[in-house]
C-alpha cells in the first residue's frame, strides 16, 4: 500500500519541478544578457569594420592580425557559444515539460484510484489492485480474505435525511473500516453503500476478528451520532480466497455471502453475523 501511497503524494516531486522551472528562467535571463552584450559586441565590430579610423590609431595590432579579422572572429565564438546555451537551454526546457506531463499524468492515475468522497481506493483500481494479491497470494502459498460491506437500507438515510447526510454516513463508515484494518490492506468502495476489504496473509478466524471490529466501531459511532431512530449497521460477507480462482470470481463469492447475510439479518431483525468458509 505504501507503493499506491507514494503515487497519489505529489507534493514533493512538484515542488522540485517547480523550483527547476523557476531556474530555468533565471537561466534564461542570464542568457538574453549574453546575448544582448554580443548584440553590443557585433555592432562595435560591424563599425570598426566600416569606419575602422574611428577604433584603431593603426591598421593592425601587434599579434599582426587586422582589427576586422579579429572582430569576425571573436563574433563567431560569440555567436557559436550562445547557440550552444540556447539549444541546451531549450533541450533542458523540454525535459522538464515533459516531466511535468508525466507528474501530470501521475496526478490524475492518483485521482482516479481514490474515491473522492469517501478516501479509500475506488473502484476503477479494485481489478489491478486485486490482481497483484491474488498473484502474491498464490505465490507465496499465504491466505487472502475478501469481505464485502454493505450499509443496511442506507437509501432510507437519503430519503429521509438528504444525500448530504447519506454522503457524510459514507465517509464516516469508510473512516471506521480504514481504521479497522493495517497498513497492507485495503479499502475500496465497492459502488454506492457497498465497500470492499482485502486483507492480505489472512485467515478466517483473523478476518472475523476485523469484521467485529468494524462492526463494533459502526455500532459506537452509531450510539455516539443517532440519526433520528435510524440505526447504522453493516451486512459483511466474508469469503477466503482460493487457488485459481480470478478477481471477478473471488469478488462475486464475497457479495454473494454478503447478500446470505443481508437476507438473514433481515429475517431475524438482528446484526447481521457470518462466519468465513
Amino acid at each position: 500500500m505504501a507503493d499506491q501511497q507514494k503515487l497519489i503524494e505529489q507534493l514533493g516531486p512538484q515542488a522540485r519541478l517547480q523550483s527547476e522551472l523557476t531556474t530555468l528562467e533565471s537561466h534564461n535571463r542570464d542568457i538574453w544578457i549574453l546575448i544582448i552584450f554580443a548584440a553590443g559586441v557585433l555592432l562595435l565590430g560591424t563599425l570598426s569594420l566600416l569606419v575602422p579610423g574611428s577604433f584603431w590609431e593603426q591598421n593592425t595590432l601587434d599579434i599582426r592580425i587586422s582589427p576586422q579579422v579579429l572582430f569576425i572572429l571573436m563574433m563567431v565564438v560569440v555567436v557559436l557559444t550562445l547557440y550552444m546555451v540556447r539549444r541546451e537551454a531549450e533541450m533542458r526546457r523540454l525535459r522538464l515539460l515533459n516531466v511535468q506531463h508525466t507528474l501530470h499524468s501521475q496526478a490524475e492515475l492518483a485521482a482516479s484510484m481514490v474515491d473522492a468522497l469517501t478516501n479509500v481506493f475506488s473502484r476503477s483500481f479494485l481489478r489491478e489492485l486485486l490482481q497483484g494479491e491474488i498473484a502474491r497470494a498464490e505465490r507465496n502459498s499465504r491466505p487472502l480474505a475478501l469481505i464485502m460491506c454493505d450499509i443496511d437500507h442506507f437509501k432510507a438515510v437519503n430519503d429521509r435525511y438528504g444525500h448530504l447526510m447519506g454522503d457524510y454516513v459514507l465517509a464516516q463508515v469508510a473512516g471506521i473500516m480504514k481504521s479497522c484494518v493495517r497498513g497492507s490492506d485495503y479499502v475500496v468502495r465497492y459502488g454506492g453503500d457497498e465497500f470492499l476489504i482485502i486483507l492480505s496473509e489472512t485467515d478466517a478466524p483473523g478476518s472475523q476478528i476485523v469484521m467485529d471490529r468494524v462492526r463494533r466501531k459502526v455500532s459506537e459511532w452509531d450510539s455516539a451520532h443517532r440519526l433520528g431512530d435510524f440505526s447504522v449497521r453493516i451486512s459483511m460477507g466474508l469469503h477466503q480466497h482460493v487457488q485459481g480462482q480470478t478477481v471477478e470470481q473471488a469478488v462475486s463469492q464475497a457479495d454473494a455471502r454478503m447478500y446470505a447475510a443481508k437476507v438473514v439479518a433481515r429475517e431475524k431483525n438482528v446484526v447481521p453475523t457470518q462466519p468465513g468458509t
